[in-house]
């Protein structure tokens, strides 16, 4: 019973140490339009995202999560003046 009870342990710990492997495997996301540009410094210049941007707004096609507002708020946020 006690070799029947460790065996239980061992390969729930296992098991456990194991589900978590694959989270840590997760690959990276590849960089929208915006961010690539923004990383060279320059503004995207796909159409819709001129656009976009234009209105103050994310454009939806390229950027889902809105990672092009996400940009522009850290931006202003650096070269803001300091008061």
């Amino acid at each position: 019973m006690k070799l029947i009870k460790t065996l239980i342990a061992v390969l729930c710990a296992c098991s456990w140490l194991a589900g978590s492997a694959p989270a840590a495997e997760r690959p990276q996301k590849k960089p929208t339009c915006c961010e690539r540009a923004a990383a060279e410094g320059k503004e995207c210049r796909h159409k819709c995202c001129v656009a976009a941007h234009a209105e103050g707004k994310s454009c939806e096609k390229c950027n889902p999560n809105k990672e092009d507002l996400k940009l522009k708020r850290s931006t202003k946020a650096r070269t803001a003046p300091a008061k």
